[in-house]
């Protein structure tokens, strides 16, 4: 008889870039996409059950609440993934010094960061 905590599994990972939405496998806002003064980051989070997760934005320590979009979904192998969006003016994120998405997991906290200077 397997009891619950055998059968957790944290997030393998947390990746973070920015991507223009629809997703795209561009690693940073497309020219078109900042042309429209947009930019939009992705944080994807995978392999993690139970499947409650809490995902939160944040610029220079301030959490990010305005802009943000979540979707989750079962995996094949019965883990679960989800994908969080942060939508932002092309000017906020030029001028940033980055975006943190922090994952919490089953009290485990995740958390990665993506600046501007690492896409240019």
């Amino acid at each position: 008889n397997l009891g619950r905590s055998s059968l957790r599994s944290p997030p393998t990972g947390a990746e973070v870039s920015p991507r223009p939405l629809p997703r795209s496998t561009s690693s940073r806002p497309s020219s078109e996409e900042l042309g429209t003064n947009k930019a939009t980051l992705v944080c994807l989070i995978s392999d993690f059950y139970p499947g409650a997760v809490t995902v939160t934005w944040k610029a220079g320590g301030t959490t990010v609440t305005q802009g943000v979009e979540h979707q989750a979904s079962k995996q094949s192998n019965n883990k679960y993934a989800a994908s969080s969006y942060l939508a932002l003016s092309a000017s906020d994120w030029k001028s940033s010094s980055g975006f943190t998405c922090q994952v919490t997991h089953e009290g485990t906290i995740v958390e990665k960061t993506v600046t501007p200077s690492e896409c240019a």
